[in-house]
């Protein structure tokens, strides 16, 4: 039985994120759309802007800027509060997965604090990810993603420590703080979504959620790609699932396995998990972009389960109430992102 995190933990970790030398922001959470009958006074709520996002229901929607965050993503969270017990002569060098927000953010805390870094990344994630990374300093070795765990192996065989891109305590503490700020700018929000790839962002954000919101029928839910829906197959199973040939167009949302510590969380404080397409995906992100908001596609899904319809399904009665969507990452190139409005055109 995997240990959970508690309360005491979680604020311990967000007052290590924010005294940390990362320069970690509180990050804007936005009003996108928002009914006439509301029954709460939104106008109040810091860091408003009004977009044109078609909103299916008559509800007050949020999004959480993540984007936005020091190097383009909320896994700065999670790796403030996974260093903060290194030393450096113990643990000089060190080995991660990921397909590029993970990775960004370890190389970019690594320079900072001196260690050396391994990456292991799959195959399928874009070039410029992996350049950006050795930019940093980082090695980074390429692997098909079923193999990404062997890679891991081989460098703790050499004596390199282990820091998981979503499985580890200390991670899944520091993205606690994003559930945090989230019930500091909707302390009274009644479902949160949240994008799923390992589950580390979804464990955090739903356990914190769950401990400190004042609103005891607040739901979280996940969000993963259907073609990568290692989280979704896990709830269902009642076991942490295995996907090595998981791929997406968000391919942060894809990784080989669901984390047994996240499962752990999401299976005591998460709602459930919605599967949305690809298409529906980048279609998502197109929306976005052109109401001036830059969101990658792994970053993307917790909306697109509003805007396509899913979260609808679930929970038809959407009325008046308050839906905080997760924008998880704005890491994507100017020629990722047209191709993406070329695929959908």
């Amino acid at each position: 039985m995997s240990d959970l995190i508690s309360a005491k933990q979680i604020l311990k970790a967000q007052s290590e994120v924010f005294q940390s030398s990362l320069g970690i922001l509180k990050t804007p959470c936005i009003l996108l759309a928002h009914h006439k009958d509301q029954r709460h006074n939104i106008l109040s709520i810091p860091n408003r802007l009004q977009t044109h996002l078609r909103v299916p229901e008559k509800i007050d929607l949020f999004g959480k800027l993540e984007n936005v965050q020091n190097t383009g993503s909320f896994k700065i969270r999670g790796v403030a509060n996974q260093l903060r017990g290194l030393n450096k002569g113990d643990d000089n060098h060190l080995v991660t997965m990921s397909a590029g927000n993970y990775g960004r953010t370890f190389a970019t805390a690594c320079k900072a604090y001196g260690f050396n870094g391994t990456v292991i990344m799959p195959e399928s994630a874009p070039d410029n990810r992996a350049e950006l990374m050795t930019s940093l300093g980082i090695t980074v070795e390429r692997l098909p993603t079923s193999q990404l765990m062997r890679g891991v192996s081989e460098h703790e065989g050499k004596g390199s420590k282990f820091l998981h891109p979503f499985d580890d305590l200390d991670l899944i503490a520091g993205y606690g703080s994003l559930g945090l700020e989230i019930l500091e700018d909707v302390p009274d929000a009644d479902i949160v979504l949240v994008c799923c790839g390992g589950g580390g962002l979804l464990a955090g954000v739903a356990t914190s959620i769950k401990l400190f919101s004042k609103n005891t029928d607040v739901k979280v839910y996940g969000v993963e790609p259907e073609i990568a829906n290692g989280m979704f197959l896990s709830i269902k199973r009642n076991s942490p699932a295995q996907i090595p040939s998981a791929k997406s167009i968000a391919s942060g949302l894809a990784p080989p396995f669901a984390g047994s510590n996240a499962f752990a969380h999401v299976k005591k404080y998460c709602d459930g998990v919605l599967l949305v397409s690809d298409l529906e995906i980048k279609q998502t992100v197109c929306t976005l972009f052109e109401s001036k908001l830059v969101v990658e596609p792994s970053g993307s899904a917790a909306l697109a389960a509003v805007l396509c319809g899913k979260l609808q399904k679930l929970e038809p009665d959407l009325a008046g109430k308050k839906v905080v969507a997760i924008f998880t990452g704005g890491n994507v190139s100017p020629e990722e992102l047209d191709q993406i409005i070329k695929s959908t055109q």
